[in-house]
């Protein structure tokens, strides 16, 4: 780093651009995962739709076995959908502990540029006062 004061700007615009940077990749991470539970959602309402139809034929061709069948269908789409919220959230907790974490280097990063950029300036004031 050297104490340039060019040197220190480019590094604090890199550091403000890295932060913007991730600031973005967390809006498209929140948005994939929002868009990947819709899906899931929707998919598990089709399955069980189409278990109501397989049903509703089932019933009207009496048969003993298909409603206890159809039960244990849906029990475990229910349950499929169940674990898969749950890792979708699990994927949120990461993904947004681990941006908040990024993003607190980052700010500490500017913080440690901006000090020195600001020492920099001072070093200069004080040179040219007893130059």
């Amino acid at each position: 780093y050297g104490g340039s004061s060019t040197f220190s700007c480019f590094s604090l615009a890199m550091a403000e651009q890295c932060l913007r940077g991730e600031e973005l990749r967390a809006r498209h991470q929140a948005a994939l995962l929002k868009l990947r539970k819709k899906a899931l959602r929707e998919k598990a309402r089709a399955e069980l739709a189409w278990l109501g139809h397989q049903r509703s034929c089932l019933e009207h061709l009496q048969d003993s076995k298909g409603p206890s069948v159809m039960a244990a269908k849906q029990r475990k789409i229910l349950t499929e959908l169940k674990r898969e919220q749950a890792e979708i959230q699990h994927l949120q907790n990461i993904y947004r502990a681990a941006h908040q974490e990024r993003k607190l280097l980052l700010q500490q990063q500017r913080e440690i540029l901006m000090m020195r950029h600001s020492t920099a300036q001072l070093q200069e004031k004080l040179h040219n006062l007893s130059g």
